[in-house]
C-alpha cells in the first residue's frame, strides 16, 4: 500500500510530461522526458496495486491509484501548452442475466437452418418442403399477371388460435413463429388472382380448414367449392354456389383437395414484386362467377352505417 508521503510514479511522470511548444527544445525535452517515464514505469513491481489483471481486462480493480492535482497550464507569453494524459478505456458492456444481448437472436429457437444442409437422417420433412417450395418461387412483372390466374405464395397472418404468453413457439413448428408482436401462422397458400391494380393485384385464397371444408362455418355462402380438371371423380358442392374448375395446371403440382373452398369476401392485397409460384388458371366460365359472387357479396352494406350528413 502506497503510504501517505510516497510518490506515485506514474503520476509525477505525467505532471512531468508537460512541454512548450513553443520552445526551441520542446523536441529534445519529450525525448529525455519520455525516456525517464518509460524506466519508471519498468521499475514499478509486478504486484503493484494499481495494476491488476482480472483475466479479461487489465484494469483497476482495487486501491485505486491516488487521483494527483495537476497545477493549471502556464499560457504566459503566448506559448501554448499541451498535457498529455493516459485515459482508460471504458470496459464492454455485458448482457445481464437473464437477457439477450442486442447481438443475440432474440429467440435461439427460431433461427432458421437449411434443411437441405443437413444430413439426409436429420432433414425435417415438413420445413425441407416449404425450402423446396421457396426455391421454385420467382418475382414476375406485372405484366405476366392476370385474373383467373392460380398462384402459389406466402402468406403471414396474427395467429388468433395462440397467444404469446402460451405459445411455445420452436423451430419444429411448420407453420408457426413467434416475434415482438405475439406469434404468426405462415403458410405457402394457393390463391386466385382476382383484379389487377397499379402497384398491387387482389387474390382469392383458398382454404381446405385442415381437411374439415365448411363444417362449423356460420357464413359458407361467403364461400365457394373448388374443382380440379384433372380429379377422375367429382365431389359434392360445400356451398350452394356452382364450384369453380381449373383449366390448366402445371406438371408436378398436387390435386386439389375436394375440401378446398375460395373465400370469396377474403380478397388479399399483394405486391407485384412478391415471390410466387405459378400453378394455372380458371375456367373462363369459372373466373366470371367467381367475379360474379364477389361483386354480390364483398361490397355487402353493414346494417347502422354512419353517414355524412
Amino acid at each position: 500500500m502506497p503510504t501517505k508521503n510516497s510518490v506515485d510514479p506514474i503520476s509525477s511522470g505525467m505532471a512531468r510530461l508537460r512541454v512548450d511548444d513553443g520552445s526551441s527544445k520542446s523536441a529534445s525535452k519529450r525525448s529525455a522526458l519520455g525516456s525517464m517515464m518509460q524506466q519508471e514505469l519498468k521499475d514499478i513491481p509486478a504486484s503493484s496495486p494499481y495494476t491488476q489483471d482480472d483475466g479479461s481486462w487489465n484494469t483497476v480493480t482495487s486501491n485505486k491509484r491516488p487521483s494527483a492535482k495537476q497545477p493549471p497550464p502556464q499560457t504566459g507569453n503566448g506559448n501554448r501548452q499541451r498535457t498529455i494524459s493516459f485515459v482508460e478505456p471504458p470496459r464492454p458492456a455485458r448482457a445481464s442475466p437473464g437477457k439477450s444481448s442486442i447481438y443475440e437472436p432474440r429467440n435461439r429457437q427460431s433461427t432458421f437452418i437449411k434443411q437441405s444442409c443437413l444430413p439426409v437422417g436429420d432433414r425435417n420433412p415438413d420445413l425441407l418442403e416449404i425450402e423446396q417450395q421457396a426455391n421454385r418461387s420467382k418475382i414476375y412483372h406485372k405484366d405476366e399477371f392476370r385474373p383467373g390466374m392460380i398462384i402459389r405464395g406466402v402468406l403471414h397472418e396474427q395467429d388468433y388460435i395462440a397467444t404469446s404468453s402460451k405459445s411455445n413457439i420452436t423451430i419444429l413448428d411448420k407453420n408457426r413463429s413467434d416475434t415482438r408482436y405475439g406469434p404468426i401462422c405462415t403458410k405457402w397458400r394457393k390463391m386466385i388472382v382476382l383484379k389487377l391494380f397499379e402497384d398491387h393485384y387482389t387474390a382469392i385464397p383458398l382454404f381446405t380448414h385442415n381437411g374439415k371444408g365448411l363444417e362449423n362455418k356460420r357464413a359458407p355462402d361467403e364461400f365457394v367449392s373448388i374443382r380440379d380438371h384433372r380429379a377422375k371423380e367429382d365431389a359434392p358442392r360445400l356451398s350452394r354456389h356452382k364450384p369453380l374448375r381449373t383449366a390448366t395446371i402445371k406438371d408436378g403440382i398436387e390435386l386439389f383437395s375436394v375440401k378446398s373452398t375460395a373465400h370469396i369476401t377474403y380478397a388479399l392485397p399483394r405486391k407485384y414484386n412478391l415471390p410466387i409460384i405459378k400453378e394455372g388458371e380458371l375456367l373462363k366460365g369459372s373466373l366470371n362467377n367467381l367475379i360474379y359472387l364477389f361483386n354480390k357479396y364483398a361490397p355487402r352494406e353493414l346494417p347502422g352505417v354512419v353517414r355524412d350528413a
